[in-house]
């Protein structure tokens, strides 16, 4: 079985250049397990969006919840965070890879 091969993913969203990065699957089941909230099966918006902010999204750095101005466009950051840190680029960004060559 081949390792895993990390990459990561462009996006503009609102103006903004964002950088993801796959970690493998491992990251994803930790970010899940870190969180849920507590005595609950839940998760929690805030636990995960501040796990792909400090995990997954490798530019710009240093994010916050509070840096965006409305839902929307968090919601969108967050949701093209954990699509790449699923794996859901991989192809993608190999096929990319490969043109290159």
């Amino acid at each position: 079985m081949e390792k895993n091969k990390f990459y990561t993913v462009n996006k503009e969203i609102n103006g903004t250049n964002y950088v993801a990065q796959f970690n493998g699957l491992s990251c994803a089941l930790r970010a899940v397990d870190q969180s849920y909230i507590d005595g609950t099966q839940n998760t929690s918006v805030e636990k995960l969006a501040n796990y792909i902010f400090a995990n997954v999204i490798v530019e710009p750095r240093g994010l916050s919840i509070d840096d965006f101005e409305s839902m929307e466009e968090f919601n969108e950051v967050v949701a093209f965070g954990r699509e790449v840190m699923q794996g859901n680029f991989r192809d993608k960004a190999a096929d990319k890879a490969a043109a290159k060559k």
